[in-house]
C-alpha cells in the first residue's frame, strides 16, 4: 500500500521514520508493506534531516495524492490541511490525519468519508491511546453515556511539576525543552487543545461534531500557587478534565481536583487517560503516553493497520493498478525503450502494479503507410489495419524482453491475445469490450502486462485499428475495465498547456482539467489527447494523468473537475487548415437542411460549425466549415442538387481559434473580451460558435499566431 505523507514535522517525522525503520516488522504483523510513496514540506530542509531520497519528494499536494493510496496529514492547523483533506478524499484516496483542529471543526462535512472508512484520525485524540477506534469499532452497538480524561501531555506534565512546587514559568520552559510544549504554548495551557479533543469525541459518539464553540473551557494558567499547595497538602492532586455528558449534552474542560480513589490520580507527567462510561459493557479505563511524536505517530500507524483490515473486509484488491501508456516518441529507439523500461520498474517499486500500454516507436506507423502506398494509393482498409498493427507488437515484444532482463516478470499481449473487441470500422475502430480476465490473472502473479495499443479484434477475427492517438484510447479503456486507479499518459510534452508552447513562450502547464474542457480541446486543435479517448473517459469516469515520458513532471489531472460558478478560461487552442462552404440562395422551406446534413453524412463528411444567414426573400444562405482534407470528399454537384441551392462556393486558408474553459458563456464578458482582443489586432472575424466550455472564431489563417498571442496574454493565462 501506498503512503503519502504532508508535513515533516514532529508527528510526521515520526511517522516517516517508523515506515522505514520497521517496515518489514510491520508487514509480517499486518500481512501488509506500507511502502513511503511521496513526500511533502514546506521546509526542504527537513527532507535532508530526514534522508528523504528526491524521487520520494512530491512536486505538489496532486503528486502526493495520484501517487498514494493513503494521504496522511500531518501538516497541522486547517487553513492548508483542509484543502488537501478535500483534495485527497475527492480522488478517491483515504486520508489519515492527527489533526484534531481540523476534524473538530470540519468533522461534519467529511462525515460520510468517516463513515464509509474513508477517513481515519486515531492519533486526534489522547496521543497512542486507541480512544477513536474502541468509539467507532468496539462500542459501536452501546450507548456512551459520558466520557472523562485526561487530553493534554503538556498540561498534565505541567500540573505534575507544580505539585511538587516548581514555578509555571520554570516548568513550562522544561516542557519546551523535552518537546512536551510548543513554542506557542497557548492551544495547550489555555485550553483549546483539549476543547478540540472533546469536540471530535462527541462527534464520534453522536455523528455530528459541535465544534469547539460549543465546549466550556478553562486552561491552566494563572493558578494560584497556594491553592495548589492546599490541593496537595489535603492529599488530592489537580488535573485538568475534558468531560462529556452525554444524557445532557454538555461538553467541558475543567479544572478538578481528584482524589487517590478517582482513576486519574496517578496519572502524571505526560500520561494521558480517558475513561468511558457505557450501558452495557460498565466503564473502559485508557492509558498512554499523550505527548510526544512517536505516540502520535504510533496512533497514525494504527489507522493504517485499520485501513489494510478494511480493505480486506472489503473484498478489495490488496494492490493498485496504474495504467502507464507511452507514446511512440517516448520509444523511438531502444535506448529511449529501455529507459521507459526503467521508469516501469520504479513505478513498481513505488507500490504500485503497472499495466503498460505501447504504441509503434517512433514513426513506425507513417513508414508502414508509406509502404503500403508505395504498392496501392488507396490500399484496401482491411489489409492496412492488419500491416499497421505490427508496429505495436514489435513495442510491446522488445519492451517486456527489457524488462525480463532487468529481473521482472513481464509478458506482451496483442489486442487479438487480449480479444479487445471492436466494430468493423478499419482505420478508425470503436472498442465492443475488453475481456481483462487475462490480465487480472497475471498481474495476481505480479507480472508486468506490457499491451500493444491501437488496435483491436473483430467478432469475426479481423485486425483493426483504432484511430490516430488510438493508444490512448486503449490504455483508457483498460483503465476503466480493470478498475484502475489512474491512467497515466506519457508523452513528449510537460502536459496540456494554456497554449501551443512552439508560438507562445510563456504557455504553462495546466494543473487539471474536466473531462469535457479536455474534450474541447481535442475537438478544437489540442494534439495531446485523442478527442474519442477524452469522451470515453468522461464517460467511464477515469482518471487521466499526462506527463511527459522523458522527466519527472507534476503533469495535467483529467477529471471530473472541481465544480466552480465563475467563469474560467483555460487555454486557447487553434486548428489550421480550414475551409467555409458556402450555400447560396437556398429555399426557405422545411427538409432542406436535413436533405444538406444527410447528404454531408453519406459523403462521410464532418462538418465543424454551420450557419444560416438571414433570409432574403424565399431563400436563405446556408455555411459550413470543414477540414480542407475533407474537400476531396464532396461532391459538390450532388450538393448543390439535394440543396437546391443557387451557387455552391468554397473558401479555403481560414483557421478556427478557441478559448476553452468553465461556464464561458455564462457572462457577455468573455466573449467581450475575446472579440475586442481580435479587433485591437485588426483580426476580422468570419463565424463564431459557442457552447458552455469553448468560444470559437473562424479567422483568416494568416492571423492565427497573432490571435493565439494576443489571446493568451489578454485573458492572462500565463498566471496560476
Amino acid at each position: 500500500m501506498r503512503v503519502g505523507i504532508a508535513g515533516l514535522g514532529t508527528v510526521g517525522g515520526s511517522i516517516y521514520r517508523i515506515l522505514k525503520e520497521r517496515g518489514e516488522e510491520i508487514e509480517k504483523r499486518v500481512g501488509e508493506r506500507f511502502i513511503v510513496s511521496k513526500v511533502i514540506n514546506r521546509s526542504p530542509q527537513k527532507y535532508e534531516v530526514y534522508g528523504v531520497p528526491p524521487e520520494e519528494i512530491a512536486f505538489d499536494f496532486d503528486d502526493l495524492i495520484l501517487n498514494s493510496d493513503v494521504v496522511i496529514e500531518a501538516i497541522g492547523g486547517t487553513d492548508v490541511a483542509v484543502d488537501l483533506v478535500r483534495r485527497a478524499l475527492e480522488l478517491g484516496r483515504i486520508v489519515v490525519t492527527p489533526n484534531k483542529n481540523l476534524i473538530s471543526e470540519y468533522g461534519n462535512e467529511f462525515v460520510d468519508y468517516i463513515r464509509k472508512r474513508k477517513l481515519f484520525f486515531e492519533a486526534s485524540v489522547g496521543g497512542g491511546i486507541p480512544i477513536i477506534s474502541l468509539l467507532q469499532d468496539y462500542l459501536i452497538f452501546q450507548k456512551v453515556t459520558r466520557i472523562r480524561g485526561i487530553m493534554n501531555g503538556t498540561t498534565n506534565y505541567i500540573l505534575t511539576e507544580m505539585s511538587k512546587g516548581r514555578p509555571f514559568d520554570e516548568v513550562l520552559k522544561e516542557a519546551q525543552k523535552l518537546g512536551y510544549a510548543e513554542a506557542d504554548p497557548t492551544n495547550d495551557v489555555e485550553g483549546y487543545d483539549v476543547a478540540y479533543k472533546v469536540s471530535v469525541l462527541a462527534g464520534v459518539v453522536t455523528g455530528r461534531f459541535p465544534g469547539i464553540h460549543s465546549v466550556r473551557f478553562e486552561g491552566i494558567t494563572g493558578i494560584d500557587p497556594e491553592y495548589l499547595k492546599e490541593i496537595v497538602r489535603s492529599g488530592k492532586k489537580l488535573k485538568l478534565i475534558g468531560e462529556l455528558d452525554f444524557s445532557t449534552n454538555t461538553y467541558e474542560v475543567r479544572l478538578r481536583e481528584v482524589t487517590p480513589e478517582d482513576p486519574f490520580f496517578n496519572v502524571d507527567g505526560v500520561d494521558n487517560a480517558i475513561e468511558v462510561s457505557t450501558d452495557l459493557a460498565g466503564d473502559f479505563l485508557l492509558k498512554g503516553r499523550g505527548a510526544g511524536g512517536y505516540p502520535t505517530a504510533s496512533a497514525v500507524i494504527a489507522d493504517l493497520f485499520r485501513v489494510a483490515k478494511y480493505k480486506v473486509l472489503g473484498g478489495a484488491e490488496k494492490f493498485s493498478v496504474v495504467v502507464m501508456k507511452f507514446g511512440g516518441a517516448a520509444i523511438s529507439d531502444v535506448e529511449k525503450l529501455e529507459k521507459v523500461a526503467e521508469k516501469i520498474i520504479k513505478r513498481k517499486k513505488s507500490g504500485v502494479r503497472p499495466v503498460v500500454v505501447l504504441s509503434a516507436m517512433g514513426d513506425t506507423t507513417d513508414r508502414l503507410i508509406d509502404l503500403a502506398k508505395t504498392i496501392d494509393e488507396n490500399p484496401d482498409p482491411r489489409e492496412l489495419d492488419l500491416l499497421l498493427s505490427t508496429g505495436e507488437i514489435q513495442s510491446v515484444a522488445l519492451m517486456s524482453i527489457a524488462l525480463r532482463k532487468r529481473g521482472y516478470r513481464a509478458i506482451s499481449f496483442t489486442g487479438n491475445q487480449l480479444k479487445i473487441i471492436t466494430d468493423k470500422r478499419y482505420g478508425s475502430a470503436r472498442i465492443i469490450d475488453i475481456n481483462t480476465d487475462i490480465i487480472s490473472r497475471y498481474l495476481k502473479q505480479d507480472f508486468i502486462p506490457v499491451i500493444a495499443g491501437f488496435q483491436g479484434i473483430t467478432e469475426t477475427g479481423d485486425i483493426t485499428t483504432l484511430g490516430r492517438g488510438g493508444s490512448d484510447l486503449t490504455a483508457i479503456a483498460l483503465a476503466y475495465s480493470l478498475g484502475a486507479d489512474l491512467c497515466e499518459l506519457y508523452k513528449d510534452v510537460d502536459g496540456v498547456y494554456t497554449a501551443d508552447p512552439k508560438i507562445v513562450k510563456n504557455a504553462r502547464v495546466i494543473k487539471e482539467l474536466s473531462w469535457e474542457e479536455m474534450i474541447e480541446l481535442s475537438r478544437h486543435g489540442a494534439q495531446v489527447l485523442q478527442a474519442r479517448a477524452a469522451e470515453f473517459a468522461r464517460k467511464y469516469g477515469v482518471k487521466v494523468l499526462i506527463k511527459n515520458a522523458h522527466r519527472e513532471t507534476r503533469g495535467t489531472l483529467i477529471w471530473e473537475g472541481t465544480k466552480v460558478e465563475n467563469p474560467i478560461v483555460r487555454a486557447v487552442t487553434f486548428e489550421d487548415g480550414m475551409a467555409k462552404v458556402v450555400l447560396k440562395d437556398v429555399p426557405d422551406k422545411p427538409g432542406v437542411a436535413a436533405r444538406i446534413m444527410r447528404t454531408l453524412s453519406q459523403m462521410d463528411v464532418n462538418i465543424d460549425m454551420i450557419i444560416q444567414g438571414m433570409k432574403s426573400g424565399e431563400y436563405n444562405t446556408v455555411a459550413f466549415i470543414v477540414p480542407e482534407s475533407q474537400l476531396e470528399k464532396l461532391d459538390l454537384d450532388l450538393l448543390k442538387t439535394r440543396s437546391d441551392a443557387r451557387e455552391v462556393i468554397i473558401e479555403k486558408g481560414l483557421a478556427k481559434v478557441s478559448i476553452v474553459g468553465v461556464n464561458l458563456t455564462s457572462s457577455p464578458e468573455i466573449s467581450a473580451t475575446l472579440f475586442e482582443t481580435l479587433a485591437n489586432e485588426g483580426i476580422n472575424i468570419d463565424m463564431i460558435s459557442a457552447s458552455s466550455s469553448r468560444i470559437s472564431v473562424i479567422i483568416d489563417s494568416k492571423y492565427v499566431e497573432d490571435a493565439v498571442k494576443a489571446i493568451h496574454s489578454r485573458f492572462e493565462l500565463d498566471r496560476e
